[in-house]
């Protein structure tokens, strides 16, 4: 055979096989990158993409049932009796007093071999993925009252929850009358109004209050038009504040085990008082879907119930603003697809990777099992189903973008100072923003540290394809539909996304602290997950104390936020942020020597110091996971 079409026969042969390389590293490629769900296809288009990862998923799933285990020994402390309605049982009986442990773990039983038996990308297919999330929304209607449908008699029984597991109940007896008085005592339930949210706030991301300027006027007197003459002497003196939830308003309340779940839509006006820096809540509007059904409520213009109802209803909002968006929009909406595009856009050896793998381990598999599993994990608001939520998010996701989470940027937003909320020391009477932003110079000073050692010029970042490429597929519209991300054109660029990023998971560990569960948020008139009636009463109507409390959670309701509350606290983190061992063990990069470990070690530590801190009659500093995974 000639020499040439031996040649021809090698060129060919090796041509076949680069092609056959690269068509298998290409499906290798689309097999391992992470795919989201077809939000737009649903008209979602505003917020950032949900990523899903089958395996993940499963493992979510498999782990929240022994985490159901985990927190056993909690539930388990509701033993202390109470007579309700006639009725005298434990706690427990009347939270769950249904088969609610058997069915919950039915339902992760059914969605794992579901999963199991179902390829990623048939499950993720527009009909399967609605039928899934169809499931997940469905309730089972009762026709007779149980125990745990049962409202309360007095105020105090809203110590209910309080397990007697770690000493909680007996350790918080202290603040019972106080707490209830919010239901009896309308100048008792102004004056804890401000310090419940600023004090116990942190886990719910309450960064939402804003200084009253001219530009709102316009709006607030819209709302608030018949006792503007009111309010307007607060807003002239420049001490009048406000907590916008009126975005609550867009939607119905759900009908859930045959009661109404209802958040209502709320804009809560408060005034500072100039020398003690204290707030007051001076007017609250509240209002349904229905417009014409809206109230406005003031001191003066109220009974004494009919006050009391309107801060009830203002304290709803904030919770289930705390739930939803406070918590699990900025911090797990919004990271998840970063993590997403992270995962399919650069190498497992990149410095990024070896930075951000360790804490974007659990995020994706649990946002995924959130929804599908929603009417067994998630909270009882009335965002009822996992289509409700995203509605809530994409709103939510309007016009907004990456950085305005970040606490420096949403203070200056807000227009929040912190002379104005500081008597003896910074932020004192806003605690949870000293926090916030205690926090976030940790996660800055932890960011900067590894850009500096990692990239040294603004060439390196603009050379650092996979860089550009997490960067472009993030923002892109089709992907991780984030937006606001700036163009990574210099260190200063990436340490602002970095920063960002590695808050979002650092934050989220709070949640996981005891003293962020605490007592105050156990007793759920001081943070109602949703009204069980969704009439509004007028200002002038007395209400009786039966009426007031058959609008907070019945027992049912109770019991399953405190599954929602147990999950956090009462379980061991998959991955601590401070090894068992040290800050010094697991190490994110290769050599024990490299900068970027001391700097990772910093961050452990000024962690861990924030703990002992934050909780010092029981700092559990390995309770603070390295991920998001509840």
């Amino acid at each position: 055979m000639e020499i040439w079409k031996i040649a021809l026969i090698v060129i060919g042969a090796l041509a076949l096989l680069i092609a056959a390389y690269l068509i298998i590293k290409t499906f290798v490629r689309e097999v391992k990158k992470v795919r989201h769900l077809n939000l737009h296809r649903r008209g979602l288009t505003e917020m950032p993409a949900v990523p899903f990862i089958l395996t993940d998923t499963i493992a979510a799933v498999v782990k929240l049932g022994l985490r159901a285990q985990e927190n056993k020994m909690a539930k388990e402390g509701l033993n202390h009796m109470y007579t309700i309605d006639g009725q005298t049982r434990s706690a427990y009986t009347f939270m769950y007093d249904t088969a609610e442990v058997d069915t919950s773990r039915e339902e992760r039983d059914a969605l794992v071999h579901r999963l199991s038996n179902t390829h990623e990308s048939v499950f993720l297919s527009q009909t399967v993925l609605s039928k899934s999330l169809e499931h997940a929304s469905s309730v089972a209607e009762t026709t007779s009252l149980s125990f745990n449908e049962t409202f309360l008699d007095d105020p105090k029984q809203f110590a209910i929850s309080w397990t007697n597991f770690g000493g909680l109940r007996t350790n918080s007896l202290h603040n019972l009358d106080t707490y209830a008085s919010i239901l009896t005592d309308p100048d008792a339930a102004s004056e804890q109004f401000w310090p419940m949210i600023a004090n116990h706030g942190l886990a719910y991301n309450l960064l939402f209050l804003q200084k009253v300027k001219e530009s709102h006027i316009p709006d607030i007197k819209d709302l608030f038009e018949n006792v503007w003459e009111e309010i307007s002497p607060v807003h002239e003196s420049k001490n009048l504040y406000a907590i916008d939830l009126m975005i609550f308003a867009k939607w119905d309340a759900s009908k859930v085990k045959n009661f109404d779940r209802w958040t209502p839509g709320s804009y809560i006006l408060l005034e500072q008082n100039p020398t003690t820096k204290k707030l007051t809540p001076i007017a609250v509007h509240v209002s349904a879907t229905n417009k014409l059904n809206a109230q406005v409520f003031t001191r003066k213009n109220s009974t004494d119930s009919a006050w009391i109802f309107a801060l009830m209803a203002a304290r709803t909002s904030v919770t289930v603003y705390g739930i939803w968006i406070g918590h699990v929009y900025h911090w797990h909406i919004v990271s998840a697809p970063m993590q997403m595009t992270l995962f399919n856009e650069v190498k497992e050896s990149h410095p990024l990777r070896k930075l951000l793998d360790p804490q974007s381990k659990s995020l994706i598999g649990f946002d995924a099992a959130l929804l599908l599993l929603w009417k067994t994990i998630g909270p009882p608001t009335s965002f009822s189903s996992p289509e409700l939520f995203l509605e809530l998010s994409n709103e939510f996701a309007t016009n907004r973008n990456f950085f305005e989470d970040d606490p420096k940027v949403a203070l200056k937003k807000l227009g929040l100072e912190e002379s104005d909320f500081t008597v003896s020391k910074p932020w004192d009477q806003y605690p949870i923003i000293g926090d916030l932003l205690s926090i976030w110079e940790m996660s800055e000073t932890f960011a900067t540290k590894f850009v500096d050692e990692t990239y040294t010029t603004p060439k390196e970042i603009l050379d650092d394809t996979q860089l550009q490429n997490w960067m472009k597929q993030s923002a892109s519209p089709t992907q991780g539909n984030v937006r606001g991300l700036p163009v990574m054109d210099s260190p200063d660029n990436l340490k602002k996304v970095l920063s960002s990023l590695i808050n979002r998971v650092a934050a989220h560990g709070n949640s996981r602290q005891l003293n962020s569960l605490s007592d105050a948020l156990c007793f759920l008139a001081n943070y109602p997950p949703c009204l069980q009636d969704s009439r509004i009463p007028a200002p002038t109507e007395t209400i009786d104390q039966t009426r007031l409390l058959n609008y907070l959670p019945n027992t049912g309701t109770i019991g399953e936020m405190m599954t929602f509350y147990f999950i956090f606290t009462y379980s061991a983190p998959y991955n601590p942020l401070i090894p068992l061992f040290g800050v010094n063990e697991d190490l994110y990069f290769d050599d024990p020597n490299d900068p970027r470990n001391a700097a990772l070690i910093e961050f452990r530590e000024s962690i861990r110091d924030f703990i002992e801190n934050y909780d010092p009659v029981a700092p559990l500093v390995h309770q603070w996971p390295a991920s998001i995974e509840t």
